[in-house]
């Protein structure tokens, strides 16, 4: 038997949160199941044209596969009044009938389980992507936001954490029972990841050697307040005090941009940070020496999986995600807010064996391992609720 599933996200872009939804989609798609992607107007996202691209790419794969696409007009990510016409176009989606109505994020989250609610044949799961109780809002929208997804989590069948370190962080506010709780990461496709980057130093004269590599180290990501990358330029300032030479490049665009390219003027580093846009980071990854990602608030880190793949040690804020994902014997976690700190990091003599070391950790994180748990877990919930095997 076809299960027949809607994923529902806030907004498609290059961030994590799309992309993970968006390779569960086609997975699930290829995989012989019917499924339909809905999300708000990908526009609200201000992707770059290279971003833009991306994704269309993604979709256009989707749709090859047999997937449906549709675009919910109202869903915004900030909330106001478009939130009830968006609860209206959700529910004359779901009507149709679904086997499992799969959530993401916390607008369509809230939107979306809301209006799945009704549907009593429907499994619906649930999936943060992180959470918003930290770095985005004052006390009393968070508080506000805690109630709401405290309530929210009885109408779900399960809800996904990335990381255990998500999923405590839940438990600990009151947001579902332990019993609802499944853990799948979010799945990176590695092993293409990984021969893309050996192909591209066998063709440069494998310049990832310790010794010889053209970026010390390399960030990719959206360039926004929540990724923490004006604490990266603080601490590449420091070290540059001693290594005037050094080289960081920044994969990734965002709104955030301009005042980032002020500070590297403001501390003198210009020439030291190459500002990328959204450009194939394979170059970049399989040219560094090393990886930060010194975010405020992270669900998991697809980026430092990806890191991994190349043979990247990492360099990474101590929060939820990210201290989780990141080990002793492949890389740092520290607190992001000393630069000094983190000058010290990226400085690292790293042994040898290290690559090594983390190109296996991250094939605890394949594409192919999320989608098997995924689907198993669809499976699971849906025999549970009509008594029938899928």
């Amino acid at each position: 038997m076809r299960l027949s599933i809607l994923h529902l996200i806030t907004r498609m872009d290059g961030g994590g949160s799309a992309v993970n939804t968006i390779l569960s989609a086609i997975g699930q798609q290829l995989a012989g199941h019917r499924v339909t992607l809905a999300c708000g107007p990908s526009e609200e996202s201000q992707m770059t044209g290279s971003e833009s691209e991306q994704l269309g790419e993604r979709l256009r794969a989707f749709e090859a596969a047999g997937g449906e696409y549709v675009v919910i007009p109202a869903l915004l990510r900030s909330p106001g009044w478009s939130d009830l016409r968006a609860y209206t176009q959700i529910r004359r989606l779901v009507a149709r009938g679904f086997d499992v109505i799969h959530t993401h994020t916390s607008k369509a989250g809230a939107v979306g389980r809301m209006a799945a609610s009704r549907s009593s044949a429907a499994v619906i799961v649930h999936t943060p992507h992180g959470h918003i109780f930290h770095g985005y809002f004052g006390w009393f929208m968070t508080a506000a936001f805690i109630t709401i997804e405290r309530r929210l989590a009885r109408k779900c069948d399960a809800l996904v954490a990335l990381t255990a370190a998500e999923r405590d962080d839940h438990l600990a506010l009151g947001i579902g029972r332990s019993s609802q709780w499944r853990m799948i990461p979010s799945g990176v496709d590695v092993d293409t990841l990984a021969r893309q980057v050996d192909t591209w130093r066998a063709q440069h004269g494998d310049v990832h050697r310790w010794d010889r590599y053209s970026w010390d180290a390399v960030s990719v990501g959206r360039l926004t307040a929540i990724k923490g990358m004006d604490r990266l330029l603080r601490a590449w300032a420091e070290l540059c005090k001693t290594r005037p030479d050094a080289r960081l490049a920044l994969v990734g665009d965002g709104e955030d941009r301009p005042m980032l390219e002020g500070m590297c003027r403001d501390m003198g580093i210009t020439s030291n940070v190459h500002f990328a846009g959204w450009s194939d980071p394979v170059p970049y990854l399989a040219s560094a020496r090393s990886f930060a990602l010194l975010s405020h608030n992270e669900g998991m880190g697809r980026a430092v999986v990806e890191a991994f793949a190349a043979g990247l040690p990492c360099v990474v804020a101590d929060v939820c995600g990210l201290r989780e994902l990141v080990t002793s014997d492949c890389g740092v976690v520290l607190d992001a807010g000393d630069p000094a700190e983190v000058a010290r990091a990226l400085q690292t003599q790293w042994p040898d064996a290290m690559a090594a070391t983390c190109r296996k950790r991250a094939q605890a994180y394949s594409l192919q391992k999320m989608l098997d748990d995924l689907l198993r877990l669809y499976e699971t919930l849906h025999e549970k609720r009509t008594g029938h095997a899928a």
